[in-house]
């Protein structure tokens, strides 16, 4: 069951939504939140050509940036800690200093379960929004990574989708042991150009989750386009309120997982995405 859940602090719209997911789920489930922020030193002082007797100004921006990542941090953490409370949800705050994906993937090995907004900014000060956090943190995360909408809303189910392979399994285990969604029936679906292929990957899912005392209805889909398409449009159809997917694509897991479906799903979704690798 789940115990522990990090929120990742950055103070932008999705991670706001992520604090409130986490607080969400941690409330029903009785888990501790964990809320990390990260002063970026390295990017604050990474080295630049500046022009000839410029450098003092240079070091005067750099510690400029420095204090005022740190007044940002410690306004994160105070907010999440304010949030908690008036939710009953025990809180630990994480304060970091360093690359925010090292200290994000070092930090989550203490958690169950990693929520990260679906756009972050934890390089506020030196970039508006970060381009390879969520990617680089999925590739290297020890633990499951839901990766959260502005705006998570509430659904009539998870969807969960399966190619038969290994980490659709693992994607499948790891969700139901966190005993989330408890509530809501499972939509296993499958959408291999084999039919039997997809009866027989649906089936094996389906059964873990019985055994689990959880709900579920099995899908096998025609594959008449992409597995990204497919996907977004069950959760559409269904009324999701969660997506749950690893590695689809046995040979190509490297792909799916750090490449253009899994980005496709993510920046598509509607609704959190639970990931596994």
């Amino acid at each position: 069951m789940l115990k522990s859940i990090l929120v990742g602090l950055d103070g932008s719209e999705y991670s706001e939504g992520a604090l409130g997911l986490a607080l969400q789920w941690a409330k029903v489930s009785g888990a501790v939140i964990g809320g990390i922020a990260v002063v970026d030193i390295p990017g604050i002082f990474q080295a630049e050509a500046v022009p000839l007797g410029a450098e003092q100004a240079k070091e005067a921006l750099d510690q400029s940036r420095l204090a005022d990542a740190r007044r940002h941090v410690d306004h994160f953490l105070s907010d999440c800690a304010a949030r908690a409370a008036s939710a009953g949800v025990a809180c630990k705050l994480i304060e970091s200093v360093g690359e925010p994906e090292d200290q994000i993937l070092l930090e989550s090995q203490r958690f169950d379960l990693l929520l990260l907004g679906r756009q972050t900014r934890f390089h506020f000060e030196t970039e508006p929004r970060d381009s390879s956090l969520v990617p680089t943190v999925l590739k290297g995360s020890v633990r499951p990574v839901v990766v959260v909408p502005e705006k998570p809303g509430h659904g009539e189910c998870v969807v969960l989708a399966t190619d038969g392979g290994p980490g659709s399994a693992r994607a499948a285990w790891a969700f139901v042991h966190t005993g989330l969604l408890a509530q809501l029936p499972i939509h296993v679906v499958s959408a291999l150009k084999d039919p039997t292929d997809s009866a027989r990957a649906v089936d094996r899912l389906g059964e873990l989750l019985r055994w689990h005392g959880r709900t579920v209805v099995e899908h096998t889909i025609e594959p008449e386009s992409a597995v990204s398409s497919l996907l977004l449009r069950e959760v559409t159809r269904r009324k999701a309120a969660l997506l749950v997917m690893g590695a689809h694509g046995r040979s190509a897991i490297t792909e799916l997982i750090f490449g253009s479906t899994t980005r496709e799903v993510v920046n598509g979704c509607p609704v959190p995405v639970f990931l596994t690798h």
